[in-house]
């Protein structure tokens, strides 16, 4: 069900102790931490459900998750993501397992299995590739190694700036040791073995860059995310959302819907005192949280003159790095359950060649006519434990392929739904490309698809306020963790960034970015509230 209240119908108070802009799972992680320190929290979301890329929608009776698929870490009760999932739903999020194997790498035809476990896993890969034994081993103590000095690095983006200048080398260095290279450069100097690297990379997609161009850091983050294995929120991704406005409305705080900011309101000192709404209504606070992405709000909320020579760095800084890559998703509705149809509970992840940059490179010069160069299956209505008692004899895959903005980019100035005959042509074509790879690994749906209904980069503009169809936001390349002023403090005095931008790709990464923030906001590690919850 959708979350959240009509902005519309509201008749609220004008002052609140914190506006977040943006509805995403890092802008509900910061309302909630904010709120379970008893702060009444504004939340003001522009589409019509809260939850970002988190939220479900509905069609022709069925229902398809947006943009979560899986997340590592949380079959753990103990795992400090668990505890951080626990404390901003008061323990009513809850989680299925997904089996031991939770993604399977194809390349070319043949087809490699992640186990859960840091040890299955290197057995496995050890019987994959029998002459790597020394390379799987180092990767693996890399990828420990690297987890380890990004605790410092990202606990650096909780600073306010004066304090951060000068404590960035020693917290940050370590990190950057990594951070500062490319996951190709990282892993040719352990082995020449192309296909080892293309099965290590094989979930490059989950940080939506090409090896040869991402950050050894944030592949190490998601490696050692997924190590032990992987879960699915159980009834769907929308319960993110729904459990955790239950305790921002708890403390006295409100999501709205439908409700546009326009700008961030600054005092006679230039700091941040509140925000302007579409239809000129005005709300306070002590504290602004954006997120909305640092490119939109440090150059389309701020008013001009704001005068923050951090924020224009921050700001330029962000707007080099460039793009993540582009998708294309396909929902898929078929009339019979998961269990006839024999559906995996498994993710497939699928690379055409093993040069994974080369494949990506040619796509890119010539994407009219070339097929995609990588794919995506997941089978939520497998997944999840609840989906036969709510959707009885129905069941759901989504398929994403990479695709390029320069496919879709002479469609920017046009509607959402209204677009024309030859973006619905294109559409056509790539749906064609991807049902023919559905096909190609669960042939025993051919002839029985009931609904398809195909999202693109515009739909990630439009939703998600994207520019180039991106649906991770910045680039997670090297050149975006040497930004030294980007984090959850926005060089303006009392307007904090939160989401992906400031921590890490996808929705465990924006998730960090709400916890940054609210740590920035409350002067202190939030995650100690949590033990004393």
């Amino acid at each position: 069900m959708p979350v959240g209240q009509s902005y519309k119908r509201s008749r609220l108070q004008e002052t609140w102790d914190a506006i977040v802009i943006g509805s995403g799972i890092g802008g509900l992680t910061v309302a909630a931490f904010l709120a379970q320190a008893g702060q009444r929290v504004l939340v003001l979301e522009k589409h019509s459900t809260a939850g970002g890329a988190t939220q479900t929608f509905k069609r022709a009776g069925y229902e398809w998750d947006a943009g979560l698929h899986y997340i590592g870490q949380v079959h753990r009760p103990n795992s400090g993501l668990r505890r951080i999932f626990d404390y901003i739903s008061n323990g009513e999020l809850e989680w299925d397992p997904m089996p031991d194997v939770y993604n399977t790498i194809v390349v070319g035809d043949k087809a490699y299995e992640y186990l859960s476990g840091e040890v299955a896993f290197a057995d496995r890969m050890k019987l994959y590739f029998p002459n790597e034994v020394e390379a799987i081993d180092a990767y693996l103590g890399l990828v420990n190694h690297v987890n380890r000095s990004a605790r410092m690095f990202f606990a650096h983006r909780t600073l306010p700036p004066a304090v951060a200048n000068s404590a960035y080398d020693d917290m940050c260095t370590p990190f950057r040791e990594y951070s500062d290279r490319t996951v190709v450069d990282v892993l040719s100097e352990l082995t020449d073995d192309i296909d080892l690297i293309a099965v290590l990379c094989g979930h490059c997609g989950d940080y939506s860059l090409s090896p040869g161009k991402a950050s050894f850091a944030v592949h190490a983050m998601l490696i050692r995310h997924y190590i032990d294995g992987a879960s699915y929120p159980r009834g769907g991704s929308g319960q993110l959302a729904e459990t955790i406005a239950s305790v921002i409305e708890s403390a006295g705080g409100e999501i709205l819907v439908g409700a546009e900011v326009t700008s961030i309101l600054l005092d006679d000192t230039h700091a941040a005192a509140g925000v302007e709404m579409a239809d000129d209504r005005i709300f306070r606070a002590r504290a602004v949280i954006s997120d909305a992405g640092i490119t939109p709000t440090l150059g389309g909320l701020l008013p001009a003159s704001h005068g923050s020579d951090t924020a224009r760095e921050v700001l330029n800084e962000c707007t080099a790095v460039g793009p993540s890559l582009p998708w294309v998703v396909l929902n898929i509705g078929i009339a019979e359950s998961a269990a006839d149809l024999g559906l995996p509970r498994g993710n497939i992840w699928i690379h055409p060649e093993p040069d994974i940059d080369a494949h990506l490179e040619a796509f890119e010069r010539k994407p009219a006519t070339s097929p995609m160069p990588l794919f995506f299956i997941t089978f939520p209505s497998a997944k999840d434990s609840t989906w036969d008692d709510r959707h009885p004899g129905r069941s759901t895959i989504d398929i994403a392929g990479v695709t390029s903005w320069a496919l879709f980019e002479q469609f920017s100035g046009t509607a959402w739904m209204n677009r024309g005959a030859e973006y619905e042509a294109i559409k056509s074509r790539l749906i064609d490309e991807l049902l023919e790879q559905v096909y190609r690994f669960c042939p025993q749906v051919r002839g029985k698809i009931d609904h398809t209904e195909l999202a693109t980069p515009l739909s990630f503009n439009h939703f998600l306020g994207r520019s180039h169809g991106d649906f991770m936001s910045l680039a997670a390349s090297p050149a975006r963790f040497a930004i030294p002023n980007l984090g959850a403090h926005s060089g303006i005095e009392n307007l904090y960034l939160a989401g992906q931008d400031v921590a890490a790709a996808g929705v465990v990464g924006a998730t960090q970015g709400g916890v940054l923030a609210a740590s920035a906001v409350l002067g202190r590690n939030v995650l100690d509230d949590m033990a004393q919850a």
